[in-house]
Order: C-alpha cells, then sequence, then structure tokens
C-alpha cells in the first residue's frame, strides 16, 4: 500500500486536487511534542540521570577513586548524549519531513525521512475524531474509521494511535494549534456530511473506495 515518490505539484500532495476540492489546513507536527510524547525524552533523560546518580553512590560506597567514579559518569553520560541525540534528531526529523493535509473531501497524512510517503484517508472512511491537548497548545488528533479496510499500523507509525493495532487509527501527531486543525477537520466533516450522497459516508455510494496510500490511484475521491 506505500507508494514512494519525488515530485509534488502541491505542498505536502502527490497530486493536484479536483477543482470542486479546496484545501482547509495544512500543518506538521511540532518536533518537541514528538520528543516528548513520541520518543518519551524525559523520561529517558531522567532514568539516565538516575543511572549517574546510582553509579556515583555506589562508587562512593565501594570506596572507588574519583578517577574511576568520573570515568563511570563519563561512560554513562556519553551513552545519554548518543540515545537522547538519536531520539530528538528523530524526533526532528519526522517534523520537518510530514505534513497533514485536511480538504473538504479527505484527510492526507504525507510522511517519510527517507522517502516521501502519502496515505489518502477519505471522509467518508472517517466515522468520528478524538482531540488531545497539550499545554503548548499543540495535540494528537486520531480519526476513528468506518468500514472493514484498514492500513497496517506498521506502514502508519509513528502516525498511528498508540496500541491499536487491530483497528488502525490514523493520527495526526504533534500538530501545532491543534484546536485549528480540529475545528477545520470538523467543518470538512459536516460539510461532507450535508452534502454527500446517503450511503456515502460508509463507502457505498458509486462504489466502494478503500483506503489507500495516496499515488496507488488518483486523489479523486
Amino acid at each position: 500500500m506505500t507508494h514512494e515518490y519525488e515530485f509534488e505539484p502541491i505542498k505536502g500532495l502527490p497530486y493536484k486536487l479536483p477543482e470542486d476540492e479546496e484545501i482547509l489546513w495544512q500543518g506538521s507536527p511540532r518536533w518537541l511534542t514528538l520528543a516528548k510524547h513520541l520518543c518519551h525524552l524525559r523520561f529517558v533523560t531522567a532514568y539516565f540521570i538516575l543511572l549517574i546518580g546510582y553509579a556515583v553512590y555506589a562508587a562512593n560506597a565501594d570506596g572507588r577513586t574519583v578517577a574511576e567514579t568520573l570515568k563511570a559518569v563519563a561512560w554513562l553520560s556519553a551513552m545519554m548524549g548518543v540515545v537522547v541525540g538519536l531520539m530528538g534528531g528523530f524526533a526532528y526529523l519526522c517534523g520537518r519531513t510530514t505534513i497533514y493535509t485536511i480538504t473538504t473531501r479527505r484527510v492526507v497524512l504525507r510522511y517519510g525521512i527517507g522517502f516521501n510517503k502519502a496515505v489518502n484517508v477519505p471522509l467518508r472512511f472517517v466515522k468520528g475524531a478524538g482531540l488531545r491537548l497539550f499545554p503548548d497548545g499543540s495535540g494528537d488528533i486520531p480519526l476513528t474509521l468506518a468500514g472493514s479496510d484498514k492500513i497496517a499500523y506498521l506502514i502508519l507509525w509513528p502516525h498511528a494511535r498508540p496500541w491499536h493495532f487491530k483497528k488502525t487509527e490514523p493520527m495526526l501527531r504533534g500538530v501545532r494549534d491543534a484546536e485549528k486543525a480540529a475545528e477545520a477537520l470538523k467543518t470538512a466533516l459536516s460539510s461532507f456530511a450535508a452534502t454527500a450522497v446517503p450511503g456515502a459516508e460508509n463507502g457505498h455510494a458509486g462504489g466502494k473506495a478503500p483506503l489507500t496510500a495516496a499515488g496507488r490511484a488518483s486523489l479523486a475521491a
């Protein structure tokens, strides 16, 4: 299902939108939010600090020399720097390479550090959405999907709701100004529900169009 591509006629989208479709909102994850809530960087840092503190305590209890104590501390500090650096770098690159798009007919998740990938979620398959706000105004917006079609969790990660493996839920993760994004999604869903052909929201109007990675087929819903 995953499609890789290089050219984007519209930033964040691998294809041009139909003339009757417009973008309501576009945004990217806040990398610091990803570092905190995806990589759990604060917990990892606290864990290494505790290890360093214990190493100092154990060295003093065993009567080791200052040089030996400093050697143990330096080794743990170096390990902490590598782990924190790698996780922080991943969060930064993930934030820089991800673009979420909400249009009047779909939600598109474009991501991929090495190669651009896009997942197209037509609004007809979005049964509901949630919002988890963080103190800095960023937040997560998971999408509850209708129908039997689903996207593999590993294909979506980290843009999937944690621990929902059986029924994967795409998630706009750590987006800046999450309330604005949620309001745009609410508007899109309300407008779509008001204009959709009866049964379209369940994927029965005009034939069933399954959830796809954008690029496998035209973006036209």
